[in-house]
């Protein structure tokens, strides 16, 4: 049966939820007829939640520029079509001309968050592809995959051809003229693995360490020992893609996304993104004020997204928002700015931003105490953070979201007390009634200053939940992400090849995929799937020492590993790092490694 017969001829479509994420034809479609080369642009996620990442919409605009290529939207379905495609034979397709992906060329995998690999698994299950990458033929396409789990491509090694690391605009030309040539298959992952940011898990051996965790190795010379990162060094060579796909449905968020400036180099020592995407790098404030107004126009949208890591950052905002503000508010169209630094600079952009009844304000103080504020390199005080909210009460908000974070290291559980402290603090102080305290479980991940911390042990972390939970004397929400959750994330974040058989068993023998999900999210079957292997698990989130070997350390992310042991060893001692930005260079190697000028900035 044809995969068209399929979706309405039978009746299906009218059968699973939300039919449209199977239909494709949204406004900004690109449609190509006879090209040489196609690619499968995957996002491990249902429709919902791939059309709402930026660097997807990125990718499709930029690889959709070659006349050549082809590059078509694949996503994974929800479970009610997954059981329909499977009960009809039919395999995963494309949403711009419903075809089977296995007939591409290459499928390549956006991988944002480590409880996506199930996905993957699943993905390639469901378009008949081999799901270990030495079982696949010429017959097969290459699987790619890239993102920022990328920074530890180990546990899912065992079922990727080629991994890319760093920013995909520095490729697409490399990936474009290798897939048109006429080289065999095992040719074309030779070609990739000469060019920088590829890394070919075939060409490379495994090594046992002391903490009986394996590691890569290169086959001989032929291959690099650790591979290097790649990333852009000035964005005017790259334009923002201005024909954004409009959904027919609605997704996570709708809305024209602006990404205006990639990289954040304030330091924060658990965050992964602050430093896989090193260093802070801006667009030109004209280019964007104007690219931001074209996005609306060729979308349609109410509201657009300045995106970053660290929006307020940009050193030119004003200019952007007093440029673009006088066409907003004639055409009623809402702004965003998804990163809130804790400061009266935020709230002054961000009351200048919203006029008559205001939206709810993010912080993220991430610690209670002080110590512990030093310990991660946050870089603020007590006293900033309730004034700021004070602030922002007499400009007219009501409600206020608080991010925090427990299993930090060197943590008490009086650090947790001091995050109950504050938040009742917050609230006496600025008289807002309204706060919701968010608080996620630590997990130490890779090229980061705490990648040698271990995960909290379970008992601590229930124990510091029932701390969290006095807030309620005092009339203030709280959200505590699921303990366990966290708790396999660090597992696979952490982890080596081995952790690839972990994968696969749950996926194929517990059909746990979708685990991302909360609805979905099943800690038994992985418990299950330990168990029935024998894996022992624990060794993976256990503190390492700072000359250990990592399975991680195949990959070069351009940051020096003596800034990253500095780094841990000055949290200990509560020394911070100041942005440098602002300051000195901190000698963390990405300026020197991309030969990249950093832009200073004054002021705020």
């Amino acid at each position: 049966m044809k995969i068209s017969e399929f979706l309405f001829n039978t009746g299906i479509i009218h059968q699973v939820k939300k039919p449209s994420r199977y239909l494709g034809g949204e406004y900004n479609q690109i449609n190509k007829e006879n090209s040489k080369v196609k690619i499968g642009l995957c996002f491990p996620d249902i429709y919902d939640i791939g059309m709402s990442h930026t660097g997807f919409h990125i990718l499709y605009q930029l690889f959709n520029e070659d006349k050549d290529i082809y590059a078509q939207r694949v996503f994974l379905p929800w479970k009610d079509m997954i059981e329909k495609m499977e009960e009809y034979k039919i395999p995963l397709f494309s949403l711009e001309k419903l075809e089977p992906i296995n007939n591409f060329d290459m499928l390549a995998i956006t991988l944002q968050y480590e409880l996506s690999f199930t996905n993957v698994l699943k993905l390639l299950d469901l378009a008949n592809i081999p799901i270990y990458s030495y079982e696949r033929t010429t017959e097969d396409p290459i699987i790619m995959a890239g993102g920022p789990c990328t920074t530890n491509p180990e546990p899912i090694a065992d079922f990727i051809d080629v991994f890319f690391i760093g920013d995909g605009e520095t490729v697409i030309d490399d990936i474009n003229k290798i897939l048109k040539s006429n080289k065999t298959r095992d040719e074309k992952l030779i070609d990739f693995s000469k060019i920088e940011g590829f890394y070919v898990p075939k060409f490379y051996t495994l090594k046992n360490t002391k903490k009986d965790i394996k590691i890569s190795v290169p086959i001989s010379d032929s291959f690099p020992k650790r591979v290097k990162a790649k990333k852009v060094k000035d964005f005017k060579d790259h334009e923002i893609p201005i024909n954004q796909i409009v959904p027919n449905i609605d997704i996570v968020h709708k809305r024209a996304v602006i990404e205006i400036m990639r990289g954040c180099n304030r330091g924060c020592r658990f965050c992964h993104a602050g430093m896989f995407y090193r260093p802070s790098r801006e667009r030109d404030s004209k280019y964007l004020s104007d690219k931001i107004i074209e996005v609306l126009e060729n979308t349609g949208y109410n509201e657009v997204s300045l995106l970053s890591l660290s929006t307020l950052d940009y050193s030119n905002l004003d200019d952007i928002i007093d440029s673009i503000l006088p066409y907003l508010e004639e055409n009623k169209i809402g702004i965003s700015l998804p990163s809130s630094r804790v400061d009266k600079f935020g709230i002054d952009i961000s009351s200048k931003l919203q006029t008559g009844r205001k939206s709810g304000l993010t912080f993220a103080p991430e610690a209670g105490s002080q110590r512990m504020r030093d310990l991660i390199n946050k870089g603020i005080d007590e006293d900033e953070i309730l004034n700021v909210v004070s602030i922002a009460k007499e400009n007219g908000w009501n409600n206020v979201k608080l991010y925090f974070m427990m299993g930090l290291p060197e943590e008490s559980d009086d650090d947790i007390e001091q995050i109950v402290q504050i938040a009742r603090k917050i609230k006496n102080k600025s008289k807002i009634k309204d706060i919701t305290v968010n608080v996620s479980i630590f997990v130490p991940k890779s090229h980061t200053p705490f990648q040698y911390a271990p995960f909290l042990d379970m008992e601590s972390i229930k124990r510091r939940i029932k701390i969290i939970k006095k807030l309620r004397k005092y009339k203030i929400r709280y959200n505590i992400h699921e303990p366990y959750e966290s708790y396999l994330e660090a597992i696979v974040a952490r982890g080596d090849r081995d952790i690839g058989k972990l994968i696969y068993d749950v996926t194929f023998n517990e059909n746990g995929y979708l685990q991302q999900n909360e609805e979905e999210f099943n800690f038994r079957a992985w418990a299950r799937s330990m168990n029935r292997l024998g894996l022992n698990c624990i060794k993976y989130i256990e503190e390492y020492e700072t000359d250990d070997e990592l399975p991680w350390n195949i990959i070069d992310t351009l940051i020096s590993e003596e800034f990253l042991k500095s780094e841990w060893k000055k949290s200990k001692e509560l020394i911070l790092t100041p942005d440098c930005r602002w300051d000195k260079c901190s000698s963390c190697g990405v300026c020197i490694n991309t030969d990249y000028k950093i832009i200073k900035k004054t002021g705020s």
